[in-house]
């Protein structure tokens, strides 16, 4: 009797964990993709243009894959995880082409062993993206 009231306030308690994380995550993922383009063109968002409404409305339609598709939630949250893996190799061979360009740094050097960790970094970021996508095609198949 007690045991059941536990597992019902833990699943409760779960159950609102994960949409307060679901709903304090929305706007920031919304918006991640019209920041970064506007820092990349202009270095101001301009939340009135087309272009800010049109990515926001395709993050929206987006994000309601997995309730139109009848998929399970929770099984989906740990994929959309899963896939940030696939990032984390970019961001750190984005920073190897930053910092090695030398208009950009400005007389600068960048010293030998921060390239070689980075490297390392890359290739460990490359094997776990590897793992990853293993992870996710046996995820589809199975």
């Amino acid at each position: 009797m007690f045991s059941n009231v536990i597992i019902k306030f833990a699943l409760t308690l779960f159950f609102f964990g994960t949409l307060s994380a679901g709903l304090s995550s929305i706007f920031p993922c919304l918006l991640i993709a019209p920041i970064l383009l506007a820092d990349y063109q202009s270095g101001e968002l301009d939340t009135s243009s087309n272009q800010f409404k049109t990515i926001t409305a395709i993050a929206c339609l987006f994000a309601l894959i997995v309730p139109v598709f009848g998929s399970n939630p929770i099984q989906m949250q740990i994929l959309s995880q899963v896939f940030n893996v696939f990032v984390l190799p970019l961001v750190i061979l984005g920073i190897l082409i930053l910092i090695n360009k030398k208009k950009l740094m400005q007389g600068y050097k960048t010293h030998l062993v921060l390239n070689i960790v980075l490297v390392l970094a890359l290739i460990f970021a490359c094997i776990i993206s590897y793992n990853g996508a293993v992870a996710v095609l046996e995820f589809f198949s199975g």
